[in-house]
């Protein structure tokens, strides 16, 4: 007689593979040729290959622990990164795969993950916040600037949700909250399948959902660091790039020219980094529905 797991053997089970996804999808920033951002065709920024993927292992086991809310998740990932390479690697992508991995974790019965997933950001809470403004505090991200009201330098009195919500119109991983995903579930996540089964590689899939995360919106974290007029540029090539992209037979053909712009790119020291952000987001949420079975 077949003897069904006990739910906490399921999570566990769960958590275990819920952190090799969040690993994988993190060796895919880096294996992925994305102009401007660190990777194995070349570091940059004063960062190396080998800081992510520290970043990555030492992150996964706190954003995809059981037991845990979504600002401890952020928080403790975020903690574990500093430890493990004290710089600012992945905030972007731990603020946006920590209720993914919550919602994964904590799917009622005959849930789907969207379903939980929304259940998930209705429910933030302003510990949540507390929680997520000291991980932000911890990683200083370059351009944060300051807010006359509910500055992450103080403390929290609004959920994290409606943080986010105030924070949307200047970063998009903020906005990814406000909008409950929807970027992902209708652009990014249709993108990363449609390449995965066009190129049967899941590193040049994870460059074009770049691309065209950095064709269809200005990377905030190039417009506050660097102005609008320069998002807008570097949109504008993504575009004309991007096209070349889809038009060719086989993106290594495209190679040669993404390198010359990744080079440009930092030398100028320009980094689309939420745009990366956005990526490695997406090839763990796909992951994440795969472990559901949605």
């Amino acid at each position: 007689m077949l003897m069904t797991p006990p739910p906490d053997t399921v999570r566990i089970a769960l958590q275990t593979e819920l952190e090799s996804a969040f690993v994988h999808a993190c060796r895919l920033d880096v294996e992925a040729l994305k102009p401007g951002n660190v990777g194995h065709h070349g570091s940059g920024h004063r960062m190396q290959v080998a800081d992510f993927i520290a970043s990555a292992e030492a992150a996964a086991g706190p954003i995809c622990r059981a037991d845990a809310t979504v600002g401890e998740r952020i928080e403790d990932a975020m903690r574990a990164t500093w430890q493990a390479v004290g710089c600012n690697t992945n905030l972007g992508i731990v603020l946006g795969c920590a209720p993914i991995a919550h919602a994964a974790l904590h799917r009622e019965p005959d849930e789907g993950l969207w379903a939980s997933l929304q259940r998930t950001l209705s429910g933030l809470t302003v510990t949540d916040a507390s929680h997520a403004y000291e991980a932000i505090r911890l990683a200083r991200p370059a351009g944060l600037g300051r807010r006359n009201d509910h500055d992450v330098a103080g403390d929290a009195r609004i959920t994290l949700m409606q943080a986010m919500q105030l924070a949307a119109h200047r970063d998009s991983i903020a906005s990814l909250y406000a909008n409950r995903y929807e970027l992902v579930r209708r652009h990014l996540l249709p993108v990363h399948l449609a390449a995965r089964e066009r190129w049967c590689s899941e590193a040049w899939a994870a460059a074009t959902v770049f691309m065209f995360c950095l064709a269809l919106i200005p990377d905030t974290h190039i417009m506050r660091k660097h102005g609008p007029e320069t998002a807008l540029s570097i949109r504008n090539t993504a575009i004309r790039l991007l096209d070349g992209f889809e038009r060719a037979d086989d993106p290594v053909m495209m190679q040669n020219t993404l390198m010359e712009w990744d080079e440009r790119l930092k030398t100028a020291g320009i980094n689309p980094g939420t745009s990366a952000d956005l990526t490695v987001v997406t090839a763990f949420l796909a992951s994440a529905l795969e472990l559901a079975g949605a």
